[in-house]
């Protein structure tokens, strides 16, 4: 059996300090019991006051928003919404609380609500995210009709109470529209928030949690490098003993891929783990790991993008944007003083799929890729491990920077939209361990 690694939960409060810091970052929304707006908030105070003349409150946005998109400003915040319906109790659509996106919404009708999502820039890849709440003053039934602006529904809706725990919207609950740009949601409301989202929410207060909660470990050292385009530090992990042998773990460069930070958290759990094999690993070798490299897109709900309007995993060797930059210089560091082994970059997509170079592209260690791969299959016979070689080298990803830079096996492993929770859990914690396998004896085999 997996060894399952340290507990994680209940998340820790947060001391003060803490709250501070995530406050600063965060947007800060209100809810207007007034007709939607549709215009987009500017980037100053005084922008804000003008956008909500009239209303009760004014939104309070913190950091600096100049940073510019390659073809237009990236939209670095989500309005915030309330409605009145029209005949009678009001139904509220709140974007309070970091990872919103909701940008437009009205009444139809008695029951009836529209509401539509954009991206926070074009063009952009096609993965619309939105999340938001509904509240009723009474118990009620009603139908939402959510268009996407630019893209599809890629996502089939997730609802949560609590927005902790989250379950897909019920079958009989959802309906396609009239195009792939839309979805009909039939909702339960009343007047405890109902949340809902385009995935279950990883969110950089959650994220963040999880660093804490590991960096208790003896063996597991927290770090801050670097600064984000809103002054976000990044936060990276180091697992081990101290050896100078090294696999570097990327993840969340792409805010709605959730499914890859569940994967990557399950992925260093186990190896930061008390199995005899997670021990014997972290004496021969070490792990840094950058789970969120894309705070900022994360806390603003971005469909892709960071907040200077670039998909920065596009960006690898250009390191036009002070995240890939950070984390760049991170590695590159690291390389000068310790061996790499090699690099992990966790993602979302369609179905499970695992990027790699061709096995005759030369990388040291020869043969880890196949091998670990094979031995994922024959660890899962049930699962079929898909893996895809046909990338473009050319295209500045981690991973292709990685090869090229460092001469190691450079791997993106993308976890499918709708891959089985507890499935993704199996495949992240064997992936692990059987990666610690192969890397404890490519390195074993080195010496003479």
């Amino acid at each position: 059996m997996a060894d399952t690694g340290p507990a994680l939960w209940p998340v820790p409060r947060e001391n003060a300090g803490e709250k501070s810091r995530r406050r600063r970052s965060r947007v800060r929304g209100c809810v207007r019991d007034c007709q939607c707006r549709s215009e987009s908030p500017s980037s100053s105070a005084m922008d804000l006051l003008r956008f909500f003349c009239g209303a009760l409150l004014a939104a309070l946005f913190s950091g600096s928003l100049t940073a510019a998109a390659p073809t237009a400003a990236a939209r670095t915040a989500p309005p915030t919404f309330a409605q009145r319906e029209p005949g009678g109790d009001g139904v509220v659509f709140d974007t309070r609380f970091a990872g919103a996106r909701l940008d437009e919404c009205r009444a139809d009708a008695p029951g009836e609500y529209t509401v539509v999502v954009r991206p926070e820039n074009r063009p952009i890849n096609d993965s619309a995210w939105f999340a938001f709440k509904v509240s009723a003053a009474t118990a009620r039934t009603i139908t939402v009709r959510l268009q996407v602006e630019g893209g599809a529904m890629r996502y089939l809706p997730k609802i949560s109470s609590d927005g902790l725990a989250w379950f897909p919207l019920p079958a009989e609950a959802y309906a396609r529209g009239a195009n792939a740009g839309e979805g009909i949601l039939l909702l339960e409301v009343g007047p405890a928030p109902l949340w809902i989202a385009a995935q279950e929410m990883v969110s950089t207060e959650r994220l963040t949690a999880w660093v804490r909660t590991l960096e208790r470990l003896p063996y597991v050292t927290r770090g801050e490098f670097g600064r984000t385009h809103l002054g976000q530090p990044l936060q990276k992990l180091e697992i081990g003993t101290g050896a100078k042998h090294y696999v570097v773990v990327f993840g969340r460069q792409h805010p709605p891929e959730t499914t890859g930070s569940l994967a990557l958290m399950r992925f260093v759990e186990t190896v930061a783990g008390n199995s005899d094999l997670a021990r014997s690993f972290r004496r021969e070798f070490s792990v840094l790991v950058v789970p969120l490299i894309n705070p900022d897109g994360v806390d603003r709900g971005h469909w892709r993008h960071n907040v200077g309007g670039v998909d920065t995993n596009r960006d690898w060797g250009r390191f036009t944007q002070p995240e890939t930059r950070a984390v760049g210089d991170e590695v590159t560091a690291l390389a000068q003083s310790a061996r790499l082994w090699l690099h992990l970059d966790f993602h979302s997509t369609k179905t499970d799929v695992f990027y790699t170079q061709p096995d005759t592209k030369p990388a040291k260690p020869a043969g880890f890729t196949k091998a670990w791969l094979e031995a994922l299959q024959e660890r899962l016979p049930a699962y079929t491990v898909k893996r895809s070689s046909t990338t473009t080298p050319t295209l500045t990803t981690s991973h292709n920077w990685a090869h090229a830079t460092f001469g190691i096996p450079a791997i993106t492993y993308e976890i499918g939209d709708d891959t089985d929770r507890a499935l993704l859990q199996q495949i992240a914690g064997a992936a692990a361990e059987e990666m610690m396998k192969k890397l404890l004896a490519l390195k074993a085999a080195e010496q003479p």
